[in-house]
């Protein structure tokens, strides 16, 4: 089983300067951390905006509320309100009322939660921050 997680950022091309992480991992902790990291990373290159990928890998169970709340408060201070995120995950990992949407909004950050990277990236290139 994957102890780490891997994340591999793509800086933004022209397409709406929409930067690229992919993070894969066996572990919810080790994923949780690699997206932090990439959004940390989008802030302090002043990318505007960040869409992350995430595989996971099997026995990768969707978090708690709790964990979610958790990880959204870490992903929100690491955005610092500049940076927009969309995510793309298994539809098993969304939580059906978008609680993590929810609480980012709370904490000061736009994000959103997609299956699908074409939907991702179309509301990435419509969204402005707040």
């Amino acid at each position: 089983m994957d102890q780490q997680a891997h994340c591999v950022s793509i800086p933004p091309a022209s397409d709406g300067d929409i930067a690229v992480a992919n993070v894969r991992s066996d572990s919810r902790y080790q994923a949780a951390q690699a997206v932090t990291a990439a959004i940390a990373e989008a802030c302090a290159r002043g990318w505007r905006k960040l869409l992350i990928e995430i595989t996971a890998g099997p026995g990768f169970a969707a978090p708690s509320l709790a964990m979610r709340a958790e990880m959204t408060r870490d992903w929100a201070a690491a955005a610092q309100g500049r940076v927009i995120v969309a995510m793309v995950c298994p539809i098993e990992f969304i939580d059906p009322h978008r609680f993590g949407v929810s609480m980012a909004r709370n904490f000061g950050m736009v994000a959103n939660v997609f299956v699908d990277e074409a939907s991702a990236r179309d509301w990435l290139l419509h969204s402005t921050a707040t």
